[in-house]
């Protein structure tokens, strides 16, 4: 059953769905194509389980959960093989908030679309996509995990901060003068 460290998460991350500019809820149909894009499907499921999204990866959040760190992020992440300079279609189970709430954690430090497969493996099998047994074996990508601050536009280079505070400036120093 779910920890009690997961309800924060699952609070966080339903305050920051406004805040997903980012993020996608997707259908089975939908996240398949993702993948079939280059996407890299990461399933959030503990335990063992019987069926994966084909090409799956796995990696224990337990650490994360309870202390909701940006270096636990990291470290799960890196453990799952996961580059979020490329898309990522998160899963678990139909409506799983552990993947709502990896989500949310995801969206302000991937360059990456971050996807959620809302339906997850449920649905994924229902319509009848191709599953395996095991998850996909990953070398491990080391990450250092910078958020982004929520003002900042994502993919915003930073000479367009520069460029608004020149142009401001000198309104700004006509108003002394």
């Amino acid at each position: 059953m779910w920890s009690r460290s997961v309800t924060p998460l699952v609070l966080a991350a339903c305050l920051a769905a406004p805040l997903w500019a980012r993020a996608d809820a997707l259908g089975a149909t939908q996240a398949r194509h993702a993948i079939e894009r280059g996407a890299q499907a990461w399933d959030v499921r503990s335990g063992r389980v019987a069926h994966l999204v084909a090409g799956a990866a796995r990696a224990d959040l337990r650490n994360w959960e309870r202390s909701g760190s940006i270096e636990d992020l990291a470290r799960a992440v890196s453990a799952a093989g996961i580059d979020l300079s490329r898309d990522v279609v998160v899963y678990g189970t139909a409506g799983d908030p552990r993947a709502q709430a990896l989500v949310a954690a995801l969206v302000p430090v991937a360059t990456g679309q971050v996807h959620w497969l809302v339906g997850g493996i449920d649905e994924w099998q229902a319509v009848g996509l191709p599953t395996q047994a095991q998850a996909t074996s990953r070398w491990p990508v080391p990450q250092h995990l910078v958020a982004r601050p929520t003002a900042e536009p994502a993919g915003e280079p930073a000479a367009a901060t520069l460029r608004r505070s020149i142009t401001t400036a000198p309104a700004l120093l006509a108003r002394r003068g």
